[in-house]
């Protein structure tokens, strides 16, 4: 066959115009006939029988004329984000985070079941099950049809939904996730590692929207690193970009914190998470020590951070995770150290999406995926027949 693929196939051209128009209207509030027309390049007649097509899909919604003006009010319309849904699952060590989001990314549902680092893998695997099938009973979860599952957990995650390696989580190394949780509920599922989901989240549709290239630190129970560059998350070549590798002082960090806590807290076993928290608690109460520990700890950070920048040249760097709650306590000393070290020192930014950012990551991969997949449909669909 040759010539224009589209020429001799008008439901194939009807199929086109249909997701160009999808795409347009996520991206907009409403939208006019006229104004679809000129943004997918189409005739007047063409996007009308788009909208209307749509409309009998359920994929559009039709607004009420507004008021004032000469003559009849144009027809304006919108995306339909509550179609259909995706599921945004968070696997940690002290806890399962679920969320259900609209084909727009809005949070709709949520349902969390904490667990310990102890737990095996199989029954950590039951706690997810458990934890998606509560947020889908809840009420406000009733309209809720999933399309798609993305889901982030700590440890290096290959292409193939793997958990290559993990060092936080019994027996998950070598776990297929997006195998074991096949079949959960309707869709395909997709796998991530938690810092770069974060770093998906905060990127996409948080402190750091606007920002083309940033480094993420995700400062909680351990530390991490997620890259956005050019405006899209750098996974590298195995998934592992961003990876902390030894040598970096990235512990030294955290000893300052425990050192603190062991002076002050008892016989209470040191953690880095109660650590952290006993710190940031006290050094919002006014406690100068723990002020002078938590400033120590924040110009070490940006020490160990400073050739990540000095590589990447980013224009923003987002702190992130539970620590990040302390605010300009660790956010100033952070930020003035980092221009010390550098020429050209990033923006520094502190997260908006706190602990949920890695459930927000997980359901924007999945949306992402859906998108994926229509592209490759529209692709296939082009190409001509041999």
């Amino acid at each position: 066959m040759s010539g224009d693929p589209l020429s001799g196939d008008p439901s194939l051209l009807r199929r086109l115009n249909a997701a160009a128009a999808l795409r347009v209207l996520r991206e907009r509030d409403e939208i006019t006939v006229p104004e679809l027309a000129a943004l997918i390049g189409v005739s007047r007649p063409t996007a009308q029988d788009l909208t209307a097509q749509l409309l009998r899909q359920g994929r559009l919604v039709e607004l009420s004329p507004g008021s004032g003006g000469v003559g009849r009010p144009a027809r304006r319309f919108r995306f339909r984000a509550e179609a259909g849904h995706v599921l945004g699952v968070d696997i940690g060590a002290h806890k399962i985070l679920v969320i259900a989001a609209d084909l727009l990314g809005r949070t709709v549902a949520a349902h969390r079941v904490a667990v310990t680092p102890e737990l095996g893998a199989r029954d950590r695997l039951d706690a997810v099950r458990t934890a998606i099938a509560g947020c889908l009973a809840g009420q406000e979860a009733a309209d809720v049809r999933p399309l798609a599952t993305g889901v982030g957990t700590s440890g290096m995650v290959d292409t193939e939904g793997r958990v290559a390696v993990s060092d936080s989580l019994p027996g998950w190394t070598g776990m297929n996730l997006a195998e074991e949780l096949a079949g959960t509920v309707d869709g395909p599922v997709v796998v991530g590692n938690d810092i770069q989901l974060a770093t998906l989240a905060e990127c996409a549709g948080g402190v750091s929207v606007a920002v083309r290239d940033c480094v993420y630190l995700y400062v909680g129970n351990r530390l991490g690193i997620g890259l956005w560059l050019r405006g899209e998350l750098h996974r590298g070549r195995h998934g592992a970009a961003g990876e902390m590798v030894a040598g970096d002082g990235w512990e030294r960090s955290y000893q300052r914190l425990l050192d603190w806590f062991a002076g002050h807290q008892g016989a209470e076993r040191p953690t880095r998470e109660n650590a952290a928290r006993a710190v940031v608690t006290a050094a919002a109460a006014g406690d100068g020590g723990a002020r002078y520990t938590l400033r120590a700890f924040a110009e070490c950070l940006a020490d160990s951070l400073t050739r990540h920048v000095a590589v990447l040249d980013p224009r923003a760097v987002v702190l992130g995770g539970g620590i990040s709650r302390a605010g300009t306590l660790l956010s100033e000393p952070f930020a003035r150290r980092l221009a010390e070290n550098c020429p050209y020192a990033p923006e520094v930014l502190t997260s908006v999406l706190g602990e949920e950012s890695t459930a927000i990551g997980a359901a924007r991969l999945a949306l992402d995926h859906l998108e994926q997949m229509e592209q490759t449909e529209r692709v296939a669909q082009k190409s001509p027949t041999p």
